[in-house]
């Protein structure tokens, strides 16, 4: 059985020998001693009677048959780690193996709960995993209890005071296989909408060079740049009336972003219509959607959101507009199809609703034209931006073959934002209008956004909005087509 030796045994030995030598020259052979680090209870030694004298040639005998002992130590401490360890009780030989790291990745927090490879090159995969989470109190205080549309149906106005999840998304992201080719995937929940858990948007992209990525899967058609832009960064507590009544949806599609130049960027997408987010391909008819969105910031980079909570040094400034353009055709029993519901008149009324433009005449086919253009600018704490909307529908059809006129409709946001309190505490005001043949609505609104961390991982916000004769209606962001009153809304975002 091997012999393990330690400091104390070592000092032992120390002690003998210096007794050999005696106790006059105790000094000087502590001093030889210094660097033993081994026991020896295998070493016996004979002891001669100690003189109160020693010659020099005695204590330079001692230390010599010292430096003798450290040899012999250090050649049994060699031996003893190079020997077998004991065996178990049971009988069976244990051997002690040393542990070896073979985990490829490490787990870390970037934006969300990352699994992130040590070496990209031989174990190239990450994923991320995202919780965002909206949750908001909506109050409404009615001005009528119904209103009348163009079609004349009688619409029940409530009120309102309730707590709900509008918006909860789960989200995984990452690559695999190369650093550029990459996944998204965002799973929706929500309390408001008919669809409480659902695919939201999910893609697979690969980035070509510095200037174009493709991406194939479910996207947004980007025609506005309030709609472009994520929830989680509204000014509001959500996006206006505009975008909300002009903006197109969520398609299927394949879709390039990129840069033309150093300033200029752009987002194009093909895809299966202006709103198939829900649809099966049954309920698709053939024609496809076309959309694009370009912008140019010649100075600093403008960011994402339209809160300037990075405060920007210097002024920074963004120019941009966009187009969408499709065909929706009626269903093969000439009924509307499925992608036209999300369309209405500038009063709030579908456009597909039996006798909408026409008595006795419900329209199942018409042309979709979109185009916006919005301007924005930020500088230390204070942001403004402002969006225009133009939209025709044209070649409308009805059930009975019989050609209608065509619609065209207007509308615009205007919003403004300044840090009382910097990176924290954001006052703002916006204001937002449709206008139509059919009529006009608006709203105004007020209110503050508390980002809680000084970033915009979690941001509480309260605003009031007084609402005139809204044309637009979507059960996240609260409003309901042909309502007027005010609108309290107060929600805690959060996402990690």
């Amino acid at each position: 059985m091997g012999i393990r030796w330690h400091h104390s045994a070592v000092h032992c030995l120390t002690v003998l020998a210096l007794t050999v030598i005696g106790p006059g020259s105790a000094p000087n052979a502590r001093a030889e001693t210094d660097g033993l680090v081994a026991e020896s209870s295998a070493v016996s030694t004979t002891f001669a009677p100690v003189e109160d004298s020693v010659s020099q040639s005695d204590l330079s005998d001692a230390i010599t048959r010292i430096r003798e002992l450290e040899t012999i130590v250090a050649a049994m401490q060699a031996e003893s780690a190079s020997e077998a360890i004991p065996a178990t009780v049971d009988g069976t030989a244990y051997q002690h193996v040393p542990f070896t790291d073979r985990s490829t990745h490490d787990g870390i927090y970037d934006s969300g709960w990352t699994w992130r490879p040590r070496n990209p090159q031989e174990s190239p995969f990450e994923l991320t995993v995202g919780l965002h989470n909206q949750f908001r109190y909506t109050g409404f205080s009615r001005e009528e209890s119904t209103s009348v549309d163009a079609a004349g149906n009688i619409r029940e106005i409530n009120n309102r005071n309730d707590f709900n999840i509008n918006r909860g998304r789960l989200v995984f992201s990452g690559y695999a296989f190369d650093e550029d080719l990459r996944f998204y995937s965002n799973i929706d929940y929500s309390t408001v909408t008919s669809n409480p858990i659902q695919l939201l948007l999910g893609w697979i992209s690969f980035r070509m060079s510095d200037r174009l990525s493709i991406y194939l899967g479910l996207g947004k058609l980007p025609g506005t740049w309030e709609w472009t832009e994520t929830s989680r960064y509204t000014l509001g507590a959500d996006r206006t009336m505009a975008t909300t009544f002009f903006r197109p949806s969520i398609t299927a599609g394949m879709w390039a972003k990129g840069k033309l130049t150093d300033d200029i960027s752009y987002h194009v997408l093909v895809g299966n219509g202006f709103n198939t987010l829900s649809l099966q391909a049954s309920e698709l008819d053939t024609q496809l959607a076309y959309s694009a969105l370009s912008w140019w910031e010649p100075l600093e980079e403008f960011g994402p959101g339209f809160s300037d909570i990075e405060n920007h040094p210097s002024l920074a400034f963004r120019l941009g507009h966009g187009l969408t353009q499709t065909r929706n055709a009626s269903s093969s029993n000439a009924d509307p199809a499925a992608e036209q519901t999300v369309i209405r008149l500038s009063d709030g009324t579908r456009l597909i609703e039996p006798n909408a433009i026409a008595p006795g005449v419900t329209v199942n086919a018409f042309d979709i034209w979109l185009y916006s253009a919005h301007f924005g600018i930020k500088r230390r704490g204070f942001s403004f931006s402002s969006e225009v909307f133009l939209r025709w529908l044209r070649n409308i059809e009805g059930d009975t073959g019989t050609g209608l006129p065509s619609q065209f409709d207007q509308g615009f946001f205007v919003q403004s934002g300044v840090f009382v309190i910097p990176q924290t505490l954001e006052l703002f005001a916006r204001g937002s209008q449709v206008n139509g043949e059919y009529g006009s609505g608006d709203e105004v609104s007020a209110g503050f956004n508390w980002y809680l961390f000084n970033k915009r991982s979690a941001r509480f916000t309260f605003d009031v909005t007084s609402i005139d004769d809204s044309p637009a209606q979507q059960s996240r962001t609260g409003y309901v087509a042909g309502e007027s009153g005010t609108l309290f809304r107060s929600q805690l975002w959060t996402f990690f």
